[in-house]
């Protein structure tokens, strides 16, 4: 195989960036197909950006002999059908993070994210994880996790340094967060599987695991692994305080989804990750790592960074030219980023994705950290519930 011939599967936020990758990759993969739930939808992508193939439905996307590699860029609670589909149709798979959820598919519920017991909600994450996996396994396709993070320069860098010195990792921080998404989908609990710690904490949680993965690989020839959780959430936008104010600049109107977390993992070899997540951060998208070594310190400032500082007097004078995610304003002093998805990793993560399948070999974010983070995540939900820490 020359090139990695890959199937789309949507056409929204995360395929834009991800047809914007490919294009810098191109000599590894190229687009051979689309589908969205509105075939409309996946025409005008196509005709937008040149894909040869539009299919009716992802389905018969899974089983065309052109396509190599299933590119899921879907809602997280289409991910598990369309993954199971794939793999049955021997198609290699990419699933944007986080793997899977709970969206009250049991119960008749309006608001699962309160009136659901986080316990009947991670044994039933439980089960989705065993299902999917099993359809990996059986069918002998790689799976590659769409975490873009473990990608970035900044990681792997930290990591180089992380081996040349020899370090004990002592202690991991890391945040994802911002300002709140307008999304009517992330207010709901059925359509989004959770709040910030799920739609944003799904990034730092992997990082963290990454990073004490990568350094037992090294230290010990296995993983370390994380032991347990705990965990508290928060809807902090839903205060009296708050509320009373005539001008809110955070996202508002969340529905039974939180708009604050934070989370401990305590890992096996009783070192800690502290994981921040929140909607309600104004100034821009905020992805760092801290990392505490035994002989050093490093922070990762993904966004923001000061590679280039910026001042207009008013927002109009930068017009439609790209600043940073998230921002409210691009009036006074900003962070530009020069290149935003080369800075969080979503080339070097799709080159990875393809290099693995043409030259089958694992890719650096697979199953296994997908089954992770996601297993760390609903285990926060309930230990943030029962108030206790929960053993994985």
């Amino acid at each position: 195989m020359e090139k990695a011939r890959i199937g789309l599967v949507g056409t929204g936020f995360i395929a834009k960036i991800h047809i914007a990758a490919y294009k810098e990759i191109a000599p590894y993969a190229q687009i051979a197909g689309i589908c969205s739930r509105k075939k409309e939808n996946a025409e005008n992508f196509a005709r937008e950006h040149n894909i040869p193939k539009v299919f009716d439905n992802f389905e018969e996307l899974c089983t065309s002999p052109d396509i190599d590699i299933v590119d899921i860029c879907t809602p997280t609670n289409l991910h598990d059908e369309v993954i199971i589909c794939a793999a049955k149709n021997k198609k290699n798979v990419i699933c944007e993070k986080p793997l899977t959820g709970y969206f009250g598919e049991d119960s008749e519920k309006e608001f699962v994210g309160i009136e659901v017991p986080k316990s009947h909600m991670y044994k039933k994450v439980l089960e989705k994880i065993e299902k999917v996996e099993k359809a990996i396994k059986e069918n002998n396709i790689k799976f590659m996790y769409g975490e873009n993070l473990i990608y970035a320069p900044s990681i792997e860098k930290m990591k180089r340094m992380i081996s040349a010195s020899s370090s004990t990792i002592l202690e991991i921080r890391a945040e994802c967060s911002h300002s709140g998404s307008h999304a009517s989908y992330a207010k709901l609990w059925r359509t989004s599987g959770g709040g910030s710690l799920m739609r944003l904490g799904s990034h730092p949680v992997a990082v963290v695991l990454h990073l004490k993965y990568y350094e037992g690989i090294q230290r010990y020839g296995k993983p370390i692994k994380a032991k347990s959780v705990l965990a508290e959430i928060g809807n902090l936008t839903k205060i009296e305080p708050f509320i009373r104010e005539e001008k809110h600049y955070v996202a508002t109107a969340w529905e039974d989804v939180e708009d604050w977390s934070i989370l401990i993992i305590n890992f096996e070899d009783r070192t800690k990750g502290i994981i921040f997540s929140n909607d309600i951060s104004l100034g821009g998208l905020k992805n760092w790592i801290q990392v505490s070594l035994s002989k050093g310190q490093i922070y990762a400032n993904i966004n923001p960074n000061n590679m280039m500082v910026a001042y207009a007097p008013e927002k109009e004078i930068w017009k439609d030219e790209y600043i940073a995610e998230k921002i409210e304003t691009k009036e006074g002093w900003n962070f530009p980023s020069p290149d935003d998805f080369w800075t969080r990793g979503f080339p070097q993560e799709l080159k990875d994705f393809a290099i693995s399948v043409i030259e089958d070999k694992e890719p650096i974010s697979n199953f296994e950290l997908a089954k992770e983070t996601i297993k760390v995540i609903y285990a926060g939900y309930l230990s943030s519930e029962e108030g206790r820490k929960i053993e994985l």
